[in-house]
């Protein structure tokens, strides 16, 4: 099952569809061997490795706009068709990766 495509010119990742934090995570690691250390949507930290472990869990089986609504305490409006996620990343030897971008086009 593929939610996502792979780069786009280099410069973003295109992610489609409603996904859980934990299934972004897994497709990072598994198709890029990246690790993401951090998440965040403007403002507002969605992830961090150095989050306590119960709300890393709790955050990890939401939905990505759930957790955006969640931390922002904002209902997405309507309208809205695509969300910029950044990121932090470290490689397999846990030295930090310059990433692009996450487009996340919303279903």
């Amino acid at each position: 099952k593929q939610w996502y495509q792979r780069r786009v010119r280099g410069d973003r990742y295109d992610i489609k569809g409603d996904i859980t934090l934990q299934e972004l995570l897994d497709i990072f690691e598994n198709d890029h061997k990246l690790e993401i250390s951090m998440l965040s949507q403007g403002v507002c930290m969605l992830y961090a490795f150095f989050m306590p472990a119960d709300k890393r869990k709790e955050r990890c089986g939401m939905k990505i706009s759930e957790l955006v609504e969640l931390v922002t305490k904002k209902k997405l409006p309507a309208h809205k068709r695509a969300l910029v996620l950044e990121i932090c990343c470290n490689d397999t030897e846990g030295e930090d990766v310059d990433t692009p971008y996450i487009n996340y086009q919303l279903p």
